[in-house]
């Protein structure tokens, strides 16, 4: 029997039909790496960025620890030398040493100081290193008119000011656990602000101090100018953390920025020495007011290293730690008094924080 002959046309066909089938698998092969490396580079990325923030937190956790250290030694320095402390002269003093901190760093690090001319953000630049000088200005006077907790109330609005701003003005992403977290931080905080009235006897100094001023202007009217200053100081600051975003995000050195600020604290300090022709020290006094600038400075660089990584909306929330800390650093150090409503103030603060990290820190859009 005669093998049969095969058909070209058929052999051809099945060719064909052979060699498409192995494209169409090569095709899902490739489909399936480059599916299988994006995944990869979108885990590889979503690290990253969560390390970044994780960095920006701990500055910003940082800034505010040492803020709370700085607080305490004000209030020590104010306490152990109320002969000497008066609120302009010792920023005179402490801007000496930011000055001084500004050009040893540059110095060191190689970091070119920019003059004013090379610095494109003009208007951030100008409230972030004139303006601090004037937002202690009026929060000092404030304390003469208000009772230190009202202070500190008003004060506390300034992380709820930031959030809302830098989503208004810097455009960044708001969540709804930002709000409650305001919301839960804000009241852990009036918590702990509210045990400033069982202080009883520096309470009793400044109701009498207060009382004394007030008899000179009028009740309402003294009230409605402390109640203004606070406001003002608390407004200026929030300005200035905004400010202190935009010239962040643009790569302007946090030592030009620390330098003219210095600069100019010095200015108007001198300026109000001259008019008032007064300014009293001593050795001791002199050195923790270098030491408070030192830690002015750490703070503000630890702020600064923070918001490049993080929104500014994130970073706001997280100074309510400062509260916190400047509660256990205040019963360890100074040995004030710690009331069992402390904890639960910082239980709601600590609490936000924990409840926080549980979301990733890089959300999907």
């Amino acid at each position: 029997m005669k093998k049969e002959e095969e058909d070209p046309l058929n052999t051809s066909y099945i060719s064909i039909i052979e060699e498409t089938n192995s494209n169409l698998l090569s095709n899902v092969e490739y489909e399936e790496k480059i599916s299988s490396h994006l995944r990869e580079s979108k885990t590889s990325y979503e690290k990253r960025a969560i390390k970044v923030e994780i960095i920006g937190f701990s500055f910003v956790l940082l800034c505010n620890f040492t803020r709370a250290i700085n607080g305490l030694l004000m209030k020590y320095i104010e306490k152990s030398y109320p002969e000497y402390f008066e609120t302009i002269p010792f920023l005179f003093i402490r801007a000496t040493m930011i000055i001084i901190l500004a050009l040893s760093t540059s110095f060191l690090t190689k970091e070119k100081i920019l003059r004013p001319n090379e610095i494109k953000f003009k208007l951030p630049f100008l409230i972030r290193t004139n303006f601090n000088f004037f937002a202690v200005s009026l929060y000092t006077i404030s304390i003469w008119y208000l009772r230190v907790s009202t202070v500190q109330i008003i004060s506390s609005l300034n992380p709820i000011i930031v959030t809302y701003l830098s989503v208004i003005i810097l455009k960044e992403k708001f969540y709804k656990r930002y709000i409650v977290g305001i919301i839960v931080c804000l009241l852990g905080s009036l918590i702990i602000i509210d045990n400033e009235k069982k202080e009883d006897n520096e309470v009793k100094i400044k109701k009498e101090i207060i009382e004394n001023e007030i008899k000179k202007e009028g009740f309402t009217k003294g009230m409605i100018k402390g109640i203004l200053c606070c406001f003002g100081s608390t407004l200026i600051n929030c300005a200035v953390d905004i400010c202190n975003k935009v010239l962040a995000k643009n790569k302007i050195p946090i030592t030009t920025q620390l330098l003219y600020l210095g600069i100019f604290t010095f200015m108007y300090s001198f300026i109000y020495i001259l008019i008032v022709q007064r300014l009293k020290y001593c050795i001791p006094y002199i050195l923790l007011s270098f030491l408070q600038g030192t830690l002015f400075y750490i703070a503000n660089t630890a702020f600064n290293y923070g918001i490049q990584r993080i929104d500014l909306s994130k970073a706001a929330p997280v100074s309510y730690t400062k509260v916190v800390f400047v509660l256990l650093l205040g019963g360890v150090l100074l040995g004030e008094h710690v009331y069992f409503s402390d904890f639960i103030g910082a239980g709601l603060i600590i609490s936000y924080m924990l409840y926080n990290m549980k979301y990733p820190l890089v959300q999907k859009k």
